[in-house]
């Protein structure tokens, strides 16, 4: 897999990464960078494929990872790694100025 580059410029989520669940075993490296430290952000992961169908009519089950060097609302640089298996990744920008840039790359994947 070639690296991902994803960018949240304004509040909110980015759309779901999805990630290849197959590759055994998993491993998702994610570096965040944020452009000013009133940017504050979280990585959210799902085991539900974000583009099937739901056990429930909510949509799927999101986590905040807990992988990465920051802890959730971080606003500072961090970088880490996902070894459990997951469906899909975003990064959620939880602040209104600023943004954040998440780059992702999954090992096994070519």
């Amino acid at each position: 897999m070639q690296p991902r580059y994803i960018t949240q410029s304004s509040s909110g989520s980015s759309p779901w990464q999805l990630v290849g669940w197959y590759a055994s075993p998993i491993n998702i490296g994610l570096a965040v960078r944020v452009a000013s430290l009133s940017s504050t952000w979280q990585i959210d992961v799902t085991m539900d494929d974000p583009t099937g169908v739901f056990p429930s009519s909510a949509g799927p089950t999101i986590f905040q990872s807990s992988q990465l060097g920051g802890p959730a609302g971080s606003s500072v640089n961090a970088i880490g790694a996902i070894a459990q298996p997951i469906a899909a990744w975003r990064v959620t920008n939880n602040s209104t100025g600023g943004s954040v840039t998440v780059s992702a790359l999954q090992a096994g994947v070519g």
